[in-house]
């Protein structure tokens, strides 16, 4: 463990009290800390406004940046919550596996999951990450990000984790316009072998995309009328969830 790190999260801790700003001599004592350590960590978190100074006083508080940290927390919560019953509608609709994805910085992560019925499946881990260009539901979550978000992508692009597919800047793009105009994401062996990838957007009621959701399918089941009633059944819960989340259509 990183000695430094634990004590910043130890002394964020404190700060949490009920008293709301302290001393330096305060939170020394409270940690157990010389007063030169708690004065070296408290500079280094006042310069990310995770905490702040007063100047008058020489006391310290929590800074407005753990607002937003704990925005974003309280809104994928909500999100969790809000998504089961239609990742269980997915599931049951399709026989597969259901999945929940949302971006965390050039990664995305799984969310939230709900298993169907067959046997056979093709594993994906709740709370595994991969690059967004891994995969039809993370690749939703880049599809729908700002020019400027791409173009910072597309520099730091990882190299492709499973090896199945080489996917250059060029052919990365061309795939992503063609996910915003049909508002669906296809993958096939190109993440895991033999196994299909299905995703769709879903938005908030500020018409931001939130998360995507979809399903991964070995590709012996999702053969010809079967294959395009999942994508329909993909696309219904997408905006069954967006629905939920406050999104109107335009």
């Amino acid at each position: 463990m990183i000695q430094s790190l634990l004590r910043a999260l130890d002394l964020l801790e404190a700060l949490k009290g009920p008293q709301k700003a302290f001393s330096v001599a305060e939170l020394s004592e409270a940690l157990d800390l010389p007063p030169s350590s708690i004065h070296r960590i408290l500079q280094t978190l006042c310069t990310k406004d995770f905490v702040v100074k007063n100047d008058q006083t020489h006391l310290y508080q929590l800074g407005p940046a753990l607002i937003s940290l704990g925005t974003a927390a309280t809104s994928q919560t909500k999100l969790q919550t809000v998504c089961q019953p239609v990742l269980s509608y997915l599931s049951e609709c399709t026989g597969e596996d259901a999945f929940l994805m949302i971006r965390i910085g050039l990664r995305g992560l799984i969310l939230a999951k709900a298993e169907g019925p067959n046997n056979l499946k093709v594993v994906d881990h709740f709370g595994y990450e991969q690059p967004l260009h891994v995969g039809a539901i993370r690749k939703v979550l880049l599809a729908y990000q700002s020019a400027e978000f791409l173009k910072h992508y597309l520099l730091n692009m990882e190299e492709h984790p499973s090896k199945l597919s080489i996917q250059t800047p060029e052919t990365l793009l061309k795939d992503l316009a063609t996910i915003r105009k049909d508002g669906i994401s296809i993958s096939r062996s190109e993440y895991i072998q033999d196994a299909i990838g299905i995703g769709a957007p879903v938005f908030g009621s500020d018409g931001q995309m939130k998360a995507s959701i979809g399903i991964i399918a070995p590709a012996s089941r999702t053969v010809g009328k079967h294959f395009m009633d999942l994508k329909h059944d993909v696309m219904d819960s997408a905006e069954k969830l967006s629905y939920r989340l406050g999104y109107s259509l335009p």
